[in-house]
Protein backbone atom coordinates (compact mmCIF):
# COMPACT_ATOMS: atom_id res chain seq x y z
CA UNK A 1 0.00 0.00 0.00
CA UNK A 2 3.25 2.16 0.77
CA UNK A 3 2.74 5.13 -2.00
CA UNK A 4 -0.38 4.01 -3.34
CA UNK A 5 -3.04 5.88 -0.92
CA UNK A 6 -4.71 2.34 -1.41
CA UNK A 7 -5.96 0.47 1.36
CA UNK A 8 -5.57 -2.91 1.72
CA UNK A 9 -7.64 -6.05 2.97
CA UNK A 10 -6.15 -7.67 5.91
CA UNK A 11 -5.09 -10.82 6.06
CA UNK A 12 -7.53 -13.18 7.06
CA UNK A 13 -10.49 -10.83 7.47
CA UNK A 14 -13.34 -13.18 6.86
CA UNK A 15 -11.74 -14.57 10.42
CA UNK A 16 -12.62 -13.25 13.59
CA UNK A 17 -11.23 -10.57 15.07
CA UNK A 18 -7.81 -10.76 16.84
CA UNK A 19 -8.02 -9.95 20.32
CA UNK A 20 -6.72 -7.12 22.33
CA UNK A 21 -4.29 -7.81 25.54
CA UNK A 22 -3.15 -4.30 26.07
CA UNK A 23 -4.28 -0.93 24.99
CA UNK A 24 -2.77 2.91 25.43
CA UNK A 25 -5.59 5.36 25.41
CA UNK A 26 -5.38 9.29 26.23
CA UNK A 27 -8.82 10.65 25.50
CA UNK A 28 -10.90 13.63 26.39
CA UNK A 29 -8.84 17.56 27.17
CA UNK A 30 -9.72 20.74 24.94
CA UNK A 31 -7.82 19.63 21.89
CA UNK A 32 -9.52 16.74 20.91
CA UNK A 33 -12.83 18.77 21.15
CA UNK A 34 -15.14 17.37 17.89
CA UNK A 35 -11.78 15.23 17.28
CA UNK A 36 -12.82 12.58 19.42
CA UNK A 37 -14.35 9.88 16.53
CA UNK A 38 -11.22 10.23 14.41
CA UNK A 39 -8.33 9.75 17.47
CA UNK A 40 -6.88 6.51 17.34
CA UNK A 41 -5.58 4.20 20.44
CA UNK A 42 -1.57 5.56 21.24
CA UNK A 43 -1.10 1.62 21.08
CA UNK A 44 -3.45 -1.43 20.64
CA UNK A 45 -1.14 -4.84 21.17
CA UNK A 46 -3.22 -8.18 19.89
CA UNK A 47 -2.99 -11.55 21.84
CA UNK A 48 -1.19 -12.67 17.93
CA UNK A 49 1.13 -10.75 18.22
CA UNK A 50 0.26 -7.44 16.36
CA UNK A 51 0.70 -4.30 17.54
CA UNK A 52 -0.15 -0.83 16.08
CA UNK A 53 0.52 2.16 17.43
CA UNK A 54 -1.85 5.35 16.06
CA UNK A 55 -3.42 3.51 13.78
CA UNK A 56 -0.39 4.23 11.50
CA UNK A 57 2.22 1.36 12.66
CA UNK A 58 2.24 -2.10 13.25
CA UNK A 59 4.71 -4.30 14.11
CA UNK A 60 4.72 -7.80 15.03
CA UNK A 61 5.94 -9.68 18.28
CA UNK A 62 7.01 -13.02 19.22
CA UNK A 63 4.80 -14.94 21.87
CA UNK A 64 7.05 -14.96 24.55
CA UNK A 65 7.29 -11.34 24.25
CA UNK A 66 3.46 -10.49 24.17
CA UNK A 67 3.24 -12.77 27.40
CA UNK A 68 5.63 -11.18 29.31
CA UNK A 69 4.47 -7.54 29.03
CA UNK A 70 0.65 -8.34 29.39
CA UNK A 71 2.01 -10.03 32.71
CA UNK A 72 4.07 -6.65 33.62
CA UNK A 73 0.99 -4.80 32.68
CA UNK A 74 -1.14 -7.02 35.08
CA UNK A 75 1.25 -6.69 37.50
CA UNK A 76 1.21 -3.02 37.27
CA UNK A 77 -2.52 -2.64 37.24
CA UNK A 78 -3.46 -4.84 40.03
CA UNK A 79 -5.14 -3.57 42.94
CA UNK A 80 -5.82 -0.47 40.56
CA UNK A 81 -9.54 1.55 40.78
CA UNK A 82 -11.50 1.70 37.47
CA UNK A 83 -10.71 5.55 37.76
CA UNK A 84 -7.50 6.40 39.84
CA UNK A 85 -7.27 9.40 42.14
CA UNK A 86 -3.90 11.63 42.49
CA UNK A 87 -2.56 12.42 45.93
CA UNK A 88 -4.55 14.93 48.36
CA UNK A 89 -3.99 18.48 47.08
CA UNK A 90 -3.16 17.50 44.20
CA UNK A 91 -4.70 21.00 41.89
CA UNK A 92 -6.92 19.53 39.44
CA UNK A 93 -6.56 19.97 35.27
CA UNK A 94 -10.04 20.13 33.21
CA UNK A 95 -8.96 20.59 30.04
CA UNK A 96 -5.79 18.28 29.67
CA UNK A 97 -6.74 14.77 28.53
CA UNK A 98 -6.42 11.49 30.34
CA UNK A 99 -4.41 8.46 30.43
CA UNK A 100 -6.43 5.10 29.45
CA UNK A 101 -3.70 2.31 30.87
CA UNK A 102 -5.53 -1.69 29.97
CA UNK A 103 -4.37 -4.99 29.76
CA UNK A 104 -6.03 -8.61 29.65
CA UNK A 105 -4.58 -11.08 31.65
CA UNK A 106 -7.15 -13.48 30.69
CA UNK A 107 -10.64 -12.96 31.96
CA UNK A 108 -11.43 -9.18 29.69
CA UNK A 109 -9.94 -6.28 29.15
CA UNK A 110 -9.46 -3.98 32.90
CA UNK A 111 -8.99 -0.20 32.53
CA UNK A 112 -7.68 1.97 34.65
CA UNK A 113 -8.82 5.50 33.80
CA UNK A 114 -5.94 7.90 34.84
CA UNK A 115 -7.01 11.61 35.10
CA UNK A 116 -4.11 14.28 33.49
CA UNK A 117 -1.61 11.71 33.90
CA UNK A 118 0.71 13.40 31.66
CA UNK A 119 0.82 16.62 34.04
CA UNK A 120 0.97 15.24 37.19
CA UNK A 121 3.09 11.99 37.73
CA UNK A 122 4.32 12.24 40.66
CA UNK A 123 1.15 12.57 42.07
CA UNK A 124 0.04 9.13 40.95
CA UNK A 125 1.05 5.75 42.51
CA UNK A 126 4.45 5.04 40.28
CA UNK A 127 2.90 1.50 39.07
CA UNK A 128 0.39 3.64 36.88
CA UNK A 129 3.15 5.62 35.60
CA UNK A 130 5.50 2.43 35.40
CA UNK A 131 2.78 0.80 32.97
CA UNK A 132 2.20 4.07 30.64
CA UNK A 133 6.03 4.02 30.46
CA UNK A 134 6.07 0.08 28.95
CA UNK A 135 3.59 1.18 25.99
CA UNK A 136 4.74 4.32 25.76
CA UNK A 137 8.66 3.13 24.90
CA UNK A 138 6.69 0.05 22.84
CA UNK A 139 4.71 2.82 20.77
CA UNK A 140 8.48 4.71 19.82
CA UNK A 141 9.92 1.23 19.06
CA UNK A 142 6.68 0.37 16.40
CA UNK A 143 6.51 3.89 15.22
CA UNK A 144 10.03 3.86 14.79
CA UNK A 145 11.02 0.07 13.27
CA UNK A 146 7.52 -1.08 12.51
CA UNK A 147 5.56 -0.44 8.75
CA UNK A 148 2.59 1.53 7.81
CA UNK A 149 -0.09 0.38 8.98
CA UNK A 150 -3.56 -0.06 6.71
CA UNK A 151 -6.61 -1.77 6.15
CA UNK A 152 -10.07 -1.47 3.83
CA UNK A 153 -11.86 0.31 6.60
CA UNK A 154 -11.64 3.95 7.41
CA UNK A 155 -13.50 6.27 10.38
CA UNK A 156 -14.53 9.49 8.52
CA UNK A 157 -15.69 12.81 10.64
CA UNK A 158 -17.06 15.41 8.66
CA UNK A 159 -17.85 18.87 10.70
CA UNK A 160 -19.69 22.21 9.22
CA UNK A 161 -17.06 24.84 8.46
CA UNK A 162 -17.55 28.61 8.54
CA UNK A 163 -16.14 29.65 5.26
CA UNK A 164 -12.39 29.35 4.62
CA UNK A 165 -10.21 32.47 3.94
CA UNK A 166 -8.98 31.09 1.16
CA UNK A 167 -10.95 29.16 -1.53
CA UNK A 168 -11.77 25.85 -0.70
CA UNK A 169 -11.90 23.29 -2.83
CA UNK A 170 -14.77 21.11 -4.33
CA UNK A 171 -15.28 18.11 -2.55
CA UNK A 172 -13.81 15.41 -4.50
CA UNK A 173 -16.21 13.23 -7.04
CA UNK A 174 -17.30 10.06 -4.94
CA UNK A 175 -16.22 10.97 -1.49
CA UNK A 176 -19.34 10.21 0.73
CA UNK A 177 -20.21 12.39 3.86
CA UNK A 178 -21.19 11.12 7.14
CA UNK A 179 -24.79 11.91 8.42
CA UNK A 180 -24.71 14.33 10.80
CA UNK A 181 -25.97 12.97 13.70
CA UNK A 182 -24.66 15.24 16.53
CA UNK A 183 -25.62 18.55 15.14
CA UNK A 184 -23.25 20.24 12.24
CA UNK A 185 -20.44 16.75 13.04
CA UNK A 186 -21.07 13.61 12.80
CA UNK A 187 -19.10 10.29 11.70
CA UNK A 188 -19.36 6.66 9.84
CA UNK A 189 -17.55 3.71 9.19
CA UNK A 190 -16.92 2.45 5.27
CA UNK A 191 -14.66 -0.26 3.98
CA UNK A 192 -14.35 -1.66 0.25
CA UNK A 193 -14.58 0.76 -2.48
CA UNK A 194 -16.06 4.09 -0.41
CA UNK A 195 -12.61 3.54 1.79
CA UNK A 196 -10.41 3.45 -0.94
CA UNK A 197 -11.94 6.37 -2.23
CA UNK A 198 -11.77 8.25 1.04
CA UNK A 199 -7.79 7.04 1.30
CA UNK A 200 -7.24 8.28 -2.30
CA UNK A 201 -8.47 11.59 -2.34
CA UNK A 202 -8.89 12.49 1.28
CA UNK A 203 -5.07 13.63 2.77
CA UNK A 204 -4.26 11.36 5.62
CA UNK A 205 -2.02 13.70 7.63
CA UNK A 206 -3.53 14.62 10.99
CA UNK A 207 -4.91 17.96 9.53
CA UNK A 208 -8.61 18.84 8.58
CA UNK A 209 -9.05 19.87 5.49
CA UNK A 210 -12.01 22.52 4.41
CA UNK A 211 -13.98 21.47 1.09
CA UNK A 212 -16.93 22.86 -0.67
CA UNK A 213 -19.85 20.77 -1.83
CA UNK A 214 -22.56 20.94 -4.62
CA UNK A 215 -24.52 23.10 -2.36
CA UNK A 216 -21.71 25.86 -1.33
CA UNK A 217 -21.37 24.40 2.30
CA UNK A 218 -18.47 24.05 3.61
CA UNK A 219 -16.93 20.95 5.36
CA UNK A 220 -14.01 20.10 7.35
CA UNK A 221 -12.74 16.10 7.34
CA UNK A 222 -10.61 14.25 9.29
CA UNK A 223 -10.34 10.32 8.53
CA UNK A 224 -8.11 7.18 9.90
CA UNK A 225 -8.12 3.40 9.71
CA UNK A 226 -9.75 1.24 12.06
CA UNK A 227 -8.17 -1.03 13.75
CA UNK A 228 -8.40 -4.79 13.44
CA UNK A 229 -10.62 -5.04 16.80
CA UNK A 230 -13.17 -2.17 15.89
Amino acid sequence: MEGTGRPVAEPGAARAAPRPVAEWLRVGGLTATGRAPVRPPRLVVYADGRVIADAAHELRLPPAEIDALVEALDHDLAGQPATASPRPGTRRIFDAPATVLGVDGGDGMREVYVPYLEHAETRYDAALVTARDRLAQLAGRVAGLGRDYSTDRVRLFSEQSTAPAAPAQPLPEGVPLPPRTQGSSGSEDYKGNKAHTIARLIPHDGSWHVYRTSTGEHVALSWRYLLPHE
